[in-house]
């Protein structure tokens, strides 16, 4: 995040992105164990390569899975055109022994990657380094999404779709979400809230660096727009991610501003957060809650960064909580030890967005909101995606001086999926619907966060 005086516009380039490191329609570019999406079986599916392995037996069930879900939606999705099975092999490859499969020209095209490869219809994975250290870091879900991601590849070189790298690997993610939605639906994976939060947690490992150019020829997308396109399909179905196209849906790409902004990886100081970000919040909410309310919006009364011994909130202590608005003083209060670490794990904008929960948390309050506490919750990631998106946009560059450094999104999005004390996730949610309700404020404005009625 950076703080200046009015900047120019930023450029929202409508482009598409997708996966990084672990996907591509060629050798170019997923979790700790758990059982809960693991089978004891391995499905007679041919894979190359040590079938015996705990990641092939994951493999070979998702193969399995994935191929016959396509069986059934790909005539629905593609004016009753039959579904071809992927005929050229699957291939289970440890780069340091080979072989090397079909389309590879050196262990450098196959290791810390997983592909498909339309030229010889063939599916590649590295089994010693990429997929167990995303199974490790994310859990067993996440093979099944990456190789539903690679599908995706399989589905455009038969329904011969043609767009930028980054609109075929975010069209990918789609798929991978919406075939993510059938396996869980139908109890072929037994995945809770945690696991898919994990998994799309690895949607954010696999991110492309930040700066990295729309139009670059191996881009793969944000973490923002990777999981924007995963809940695309997820929620909307395989139809809506047939339907992609060069910048529909967009893409925002942000370049660093100067090479000094680079090199600090876009990051203002901790300090600088924590006293200015409550500032540009308080001239957000100063414009907005009038348009939406047609009343005056009363400030926030003060931040209040405690240690060990947290302040009163009303009659009582606020002990158990790292983050909090409080209603009867009409303040914000959060742990600064937990906070500081969070902004050294996650980033700048990771502290910005959990701020902005909060102002979203009272100026819901003003506006008289009985919802439960997860309802409102979400409503308040909502609007802190609304505010991200005017900062984004610019549109109060007379009286803010923040604007987005390439990353911010992503740190938003981690921090809405890690962030977390006791008690947290029951309160408030899982990651996934408060991710998709931080991107819908992003992506559609306030209003739409709000109560109907």
């Amino acid at each position: 995040m950076r703080l200046t005086r009015v900047r120019p516009a930023v450029v929202i380039i409508a482009a598409i992105v997708t996966i990084a490191t672990a996907c591509s329609s060629g050798p170019t570019g997923g979790q700790g164990p758990q059982t809960s999406s693991s089978s004891s079986n391995a499905p007679s599916v041919p894979i190359n390569g040590d079938r015996s392995d705990p990641v092939n037996v994951l493999v070979a069930r998702a193969i399995a899975n994935i191929q016959g879900y396509w069986t059934t939606e790909y005539p629905q999705v593609y004016d009753g055109a039959a579904y071809e099975p992927v005929t050229g092999g699957f291939y289970a490859v440890d780069p340091g022994t080979g072989p090397l499969p079909p389309c590879a020209e050196s262990a450098s095209d196959i290791a810390g990657n997983a592909f498909y490869c339309a030229t010889k219809d063939v599916v590649a994975w590295d089994v010693k380094g990429l997929l167990p250290d995303l199974r490790r870091t994310y859990g067993d879900f996440v093979i099944p999404v990456v190789l539903a991601h690679e599908w995706g590849h399989a589905l455009q070189a038969r329904s011969d779709f043609e767009g930028m790298t980054v609109t075929r690997e975010i069209q990918a993610d789609c798929f991978s979400g919406a075939w993510s939605r059938h396996a869980i639906d139908s109890d072929e994976y037994q995945v809770s809230s945690v696991d898919l939060d994990r998994a799309l947690a690895g949607f954010l490992s696999l991110r492309d660096e930040p700066g990295t150019a729309a139009d670059d020829p191996s881009a793969h997308g944000s973490g923002f727009d990777r999981i924007n396109a995963f809940q695309n399909g997820y929620e909307n179905g395989p139809t809506t991610c047939a339907g992609y196209r060069d910048g529909a849906p967009a893409v925002v790409e942000l370049p660093f501003s100067s090479a000094a902004d680079a090199a600090a990886g876009g990051d203002a100081p901790y300090e600088d957060i924590i006293a200015g970000v409550p500032v540009d919040l308080e001239d957000y909410w100063s414009q907005v809650y009038p348009e939406l309310t047609g009343k005056q919006w009363t400030p926030v009364r003060r931040v209040v960064p405690f240690g060990s011994q947290a302040p009163a909130c009303g009659d009582t202590s606020a002990e158990g909580y790292l983050l909090f608005y409080c209603v009867p003083d009409n303040y914000v209060g959060f742990e600064n030890d937990s906070m500081q670490g969070f902004y050294d794990e996650g980033g700048d904008f990771a502290v910005a967005a959990l701020l902005a929960t909060q102002w979203g948390i009272a100026a819901l309050t003003q506006m008289g909101d009985s919802s439960d506490e997860a309802t409102s919750s979400q409503r308040a990631d909502c609007l802190a995606g609304a505010w991200t998106a005017s900062v984004l946009l610019q549109n109060r560059n007379a009286t803010s001086g923040y604007s987005l450094s390439p990353g911010d999104l992503d740190e938003a999005i981690k921090a809405l999926l890690t962030f977390r004390g006791p008690g947290d996730a029951d309160r408030q949610g899982a990651g996934f619907v408060r991710t998709e309700a931080y991107r819908s404020g992003v992506i559609d404005g306030a209003k739409p966060c709000l109560p109907t009625s």
